[in-house]
């Protein structure tokens, strides 16, 4: 199942270890011939999708390879462009959805620099421990002055500007280190993200130590004294930061997590004003898409669906379930004897009418 939202409405399925695509209507467009263990994420993006491991190969909507010349590494399309690195130790550039360079490769590799997709326009550089961004030209609209920074989202984006200090999963994934700064301190404390606007203007008095999300909304978590809540694009606080846990805002509402007294967490969501609107009162809860959020009763599940009043809007329960996605969702269903990947799965709509199902089975060797 798709998890960005710039994904195209494809949705991945798997018969006999081959991975194949169907459309919103549950039509297979994509045969099941692909590796389902051959591929980063496997989402299509502007009508290609990435078939190996950052590769930089990939196939169409209707399966078939595309003839671009062979890359290092290539990475999915965002916003009609995909960085690509056409020789091992090589420079970094972008092609466009022909296999073109739209901006010629000139941006340093690993472990000199850093290069990510394009989000909200702008893509970000790293050059010489320093973090600027390039817009659809290759020029830089932000030069390299940060010393880190994450991803525009809503034309927002946090950056670290000085230092020392010690930052942790900035780019989303398990990225962590220290910044370098002009004292030497043996524990330097934990970094602290401003708030900049497109033209790299500082737009926030208010500096955040600890972690901190995206916007979505207009709004985005932020981690005060280990609790989190939310600020506006100004980085005024917009909502106290008093929840365990706080997930990006999705159809007016965010999931929040409250910790019991076992120390287990409960979920429920607030709206935009910071209101409890949907109580704590699930052991396990998704963010809401398509007015619908995935939730359990328990851990282990099973899981099911409720609107945005809190009411169970499908009637069907089942063992793993998605968040939908552009109108359809993936789910195992209730009668699967299988745990693990293997089982009965459905991709269903709004309304839990299931469009498409198939069966994932063992494979002879693993019986």
């Amino acid at each position: 199942m798709a998890n960005d939202d710039s994904a195209d409405p494809l949705y991945q399925f798997v018969i006999n270890e081959k991975a194949g695509y169907i459309d919103r209507s549950g039509k297979v467009v994509v045969p099941p011939t692909l590796s389902a263990y051959g591929n980063t994420g496997g989402e299509f993006h502007d009508g290609l999708l990435e078939i190996a491991v950052s590769d930089g190969r990939y196939i169409d909507k209707s399966g078939h390879a595309v003839k671009f010349p062979q890359f290092y590494r290539g990475w999915d399309f965002s916003e009609g462009l995909a960085a690509v690195l056409p020789t091992d130790g090589g420079k970094w550039g972008y092609i466009d959805t022909t296999g073109r360079f739209a901006i010629e490769p000139r941006f340093d590799s690993h472990p000199s620099g850093y290069v990510s997709s394009f989000s909200d326009g702008y893509a970000m550089i790293e050059t010489k421990e320093r973090v600027g961004y390039i817009d659809k030209s290759g020029e830089f609209a932000i030069n390299p002055r940060f010393f880190k920074a994450t991803l525009f989202h809503e034309d927002r984006a946090w950056v670290v500007i000085d230092g020392p200090c010690f930052y942790f999963s900035l780019r989303g994934c398990s990225d962590f280190g220290v910044v370098p700064g002009s004292s030497k301190e043996a524990d330097p404390p934990p970094c602290k993200y401003a708030l900049i606007d497109k033209s790299g203007r500082v737009v926030s008095d208010n500096t955040f130590e600890g972690e901190v999300s995206g916007f979505s909304e207009g709004l985005a978590a932020v981690s005060v004294n280990g609790l989190w809540g939310y600020v506006d694009k100004n980085g005024r606080i917009a909502i106290t930061p008093r929840f365990e846990v706080a997930e990006r805002f999705s159809d007016g509402l965010a999931l929040v997590a409250f910790r019991l007294n076992s120390g287990d967490f409960n979920w429920g969501y607030i709206d935009r004003n910071g209101v409890v609107v949907i109580p704590d009162r699930f052991a396990t809860a998704m963010t809401f898409s398509d007015g619908l959020a995935v939730v359990a009763d328990s851990v282990d599940g099973p899981y099911y669906y409720i609107d945005r009043r809190g009411d169970q809007a499908i009637r069907r329960k089942f063992i793993v379930a998605s968040p939908f996605f552009k109108g359809v969702a993936h789910v195992k269903l209730s009668n699967s004897s299988e745990y693990g990947p293997y089982g009965k799965y459905a991709y269903i709509d709004t309304s839990g009418k299931a469009i498409f199902t198939y069966d994932r089975q063992k494979p002879p060797d693993e019986k």
